[in-house]
């Protein structure tokens, strides 16, 4: 259950995320935090939150989000993509090489994290019924990990 400083947390991590128009980074939404609402939060629990905001999502909320999210970080690994391939500076060409990387790990880690969540959508959409009429029998569960295997 959730306490009433988590609630007020949550909601004003929703209202900054809806004002600017996506999520930020959990060290860039703390520093918002405290801007914006006076509430002190470390970044290791602004990344608990947004993680339990990305399980509870629905089907078609899971596939926003991680749309845009995707395309941000993409835009962004192209900016920078153009930058170390067309900067006159050997130091910016190499600052901006040095973000792709990053980059391209940080889209690496949402698929991750978005393909947990998928995970748990479907655990949570196919429930597991064993009905049987008549006579009850005895459920052979060896037999079934077979099927699933």
């Amino acid at each position: 259950m959730a306490t009433i400083a988590q609630e007020k947390r949550w909601q004003a991590e929703l209202e900054i995320i809806q004002e600017i128009g996506k999520i930020p980074s959990c060290r860039e939404m703390q520093k918002l935090l405290l801007e914006k609402k006076n509430i002190k939060a470390s970044h290791n629990v602004i990344n608990i939150d947004l993680k339990k905001d990305l399980e509870t999502l629905t089907e078609d909320e899971y596939k926003n989000k991680k749309g845009g999210i995707l395309s941000m970080v993409e835009d962004e690994m192209n900016v920078a993509h153009e930058i170390a391939m067309h900067n006159d500076d050997d130091k910016v060409r190499l600052d901006a090489m040095n973000t792709v990387s990053k980059l391209s790990k940080t889209k690496t880690d949402i698929l991750i994290k978005f393909r947990k969540a998928q995970v748990e959508l479907n655990k949570e959409d196919k429930p597991i019924y064993n009905i049987s009429i008549g006579k009850p029998r005895k459920y052979k569960m060896k037999e079934k990990k077979k099927d699933v295997e």
